[in-house]
């Protein structure tokens, strides 16, 4: 398949979870299951950890606090004592032979880990300060750590030190396959899920409009093969449940997979409703049936909810009090120099029922105060003509502009979601590709991302792009990898078609973001006049337009890079406005 996908950092680097690789509580009782997380792969280069993509690869300890005894708190109120910067006071903590845990804070985590190495632990849990982990770039010293290097979300890290306080508590991190006589799984990597998880409901008005296939792979992890397995496909809706389907697998042997999905001779049926009220849904896959009791039975179960409403289309995780996107953390391309933008795709056979109204998305500031932070919003009709992601033909040619906006920071809302309005409306047509992007022009600025949702397999299975990236001009069809989704929502509305009664009229400009010239396209043969302004307001220049022919070309050679508003004003009194990009 043709994946082009880009390295990012996430205020730090990159990350990817394998299946089989987990980090799991063992006991006591309350703290088990599995945690996400990510972890030090040796195969990013600046780490010596060990290899979990190895099976049987793998700690198992009790957690032990690392503790220097430094006075005060850090910004989330943690102990400066316990970031693991200094080298731990043996008297205060006893972390030998067991797996070292330590709050993220102002020393790189190659430091903190050899620090816990140094004292003779096993492995190290790094605590994140905000809610999900993120990848841990090995900074000066990670060449020389050897032990296990973990990090958790700070929820499930404040869990974690909680049960600290009044128990032994053991975790299980690295590979688990062969450890047990019994062990099958499921797992989101290899999972179909819906489309989306906005759907609008002007575009699923029946089954025929809106609808999606199951599968998943299920993994025999165990010594032992095992026979009539059985994999349960579920879908709970407002009402109840709307779908459930059973089936019972062949032998699945040792160490192997069995893939569940149309083209394989054991399926289930299509996902089709006669009708979808609004609300949210939820599906499931459920594995059981071993020959015996399952030793690990925390990734029998995928689930992944999509919602259906008349105002939102999205592939994040949705809130489930706004149906909003929902962020993770925020990530921009290890390499970049000028702009950066997140972005989802559309395309719907009956795409001209909606318009989209703005967008919704997310930033976050490293070391920056986002207050008067400008982000540009963008919907473009992608018009390269390709079939799928292996058709050679697929490219970011001919994007033409649909709709535009500019928001502005209020204040310094660091990961909240917050929503943006167009100039105007996109109206948006049957069978076209749409792309809809945030894009960022400040090299400290990470957009937001959420990798809760996965949809690895959706595009491995359907074949279409689902979030490009655009680094410094350039798109990747696949972004950092569909198991990493951006950040964003459009809002959508019915559409409606004409003029504004405001007097504003339609159009494009492109290309977007430009160099040396821009197209501006209005359905008109007026003529009018440009003025161009920086984000100061000051008039960069002022231009007779006419557009005879629709379109008026424009030098901006002569402009500085940054991001210029473009307002036309014709001699009818109707206006258009457009927010380009001098790159």
């Amino acid at each position: 398949m043709k994946k082009t996908l880009l390295t990012l950092v996430v205020v730090a680097t990159g990350f990817w979870v394998n299946s089989q690789v987990i980090c799991a509580g063992v006991s006591p009782a309350a703290i088990q299951g599995n945690y996400n997380f990510t972890w030090a792969d040796p195969a990013g280069g600046d780490w010596s950890c060990p290899n979990f993509l190895i099976s049987g690869t793998f700690v198992q300890d009790t957690l032990a606090m690392m503790e220097d005894g430094t006075p005060g708190t850090n910004a989330e109120g943690n102990p400066l004592s316990q970031e693991g910067c200094m080298e731990v006071d043996l008297n205060l903590s006893d972390i030998r032979g067991k797996i070292a845990v330590c709050y993220r804070g102002t020393c790189q985590f190659g430091s903190k880990a050899m620090n816990a190495q140094d004292s003779g632990a096993v492995a190290i849990i790094i605590i994140n300060r905000d809610p999900s982990p993120i990848g841990m770039a090995g900074g000066a010293e990670g060449s020389g750590v050897t032990i296990p290097v973990v990090m958790l979300g700070a929820t499930d890290g404040a869990a974690l030190v909680n049960q600290m306080l009044t128990d032994d508590v053991v975790m299980f991190i690295g590979n688990k396959t062969g450890l047990y006589d019994h062990d099958a799984g499921v797992s989101k990597n290899s999972t179909l899920i819906s489309k989306s998880t906005g759907v609008p409901s002007q575009l699923a008005q029946n089954g025929s409009e809106f609808n999606f296939d199951f599968g998943t792979r299920v993994f025999n992890y165990g010594i032992q093969n095992q026979t009539g397995m059985t994999l349960n496909a579920s879908v709970d809706g407002p009402s109840g449940n709307v779908y459930s389907e059973t089936i019972t697998l062949p032998t699945v042997l040792a160490g192997d997979s069995i893939d569940v999905e149309p083209s394989q001779p054991i399926n289930f049926p299509q996902f089709s409703l006669a009708s979808y009220p609004d609300g949210r849904y939820t599906v499931t896959y459920t594995l059981s049936g071993l020959d015996s009791t399952d030793a690990y039975s925390a990734d029998n179960t995928v689930e992944a909810d999509f919602v259906i409403s008349d105002s939102i289309y999205a592939l994040a995780h949705l809130d489930e009090t706004t149906n909003t996107p929902i962020q993770t953390n925020g990530f921009r391309p290890s390499v970049n120099t000028s702009t950066f933008s997140n972005c989802i795709v559309l395309d719907n056979p009956n795409a001209s029922r909606l318009q989209v109204d703005g967008l919704y998305f997310q930033a976050i500031g490293s070391s920056v105060d986002l207050t008067g932070e400008q982000i540009g919003m963008y919907v473009y009709q992608w018009q390269d003509v390709f079939t799928d992601l292996n058709d050679p033909a697929l490219a970011f040619n001919n994007l033409i502009l649909a709709g535009n906006g500019f928001y502005t920071y209020p204040s310094d809302l660091q990961g909240e979601t917050v929503y943006g309005a167009l100039d105007s409306p996109a109206e948006l047509s049957d069978n076209q590709r749409y792309l809809m992007c945030a894009q960022t022009f400040n090299l400290d600025v990470f957009l937001g991302f959420d990798n809760t949702v996965n949809y690895l397999w959706n595009e491995d299975y359907y074949l279409q792009p689902l979030g490009p990236i655009e680094n410094d001009g350039a798109y990747f069809a696949s972004g950092f990898g569909m198991d990493i989704v951006p950040g964003i929502g459009a809002k959508v509305s019915d559409n409606t078609v004409g003029l504004e009664e405001n007097g504003t009229i339609e159009g494009v400009a492109y290309p977007n973001p430009a160099t040396e010239e821009v197209t501006i396209s209005l359905e008109t043969a007026a003529k009018g006049t440009l003025v161009v302004s920086d984000i100061t307001g000051k008039v960069a220049m002022t231009l007779d337009v006419s557009f005879a022919n629709e379109n008026n070309r424009v030098d901006i050679s002569e402009l500085e890079p940054g991001l210029y508003l473009f307002n036309v004003e014709l001699e009818n009194g109707q206006t258009s406005q457009f927010n380009i990009v001098k790159k």
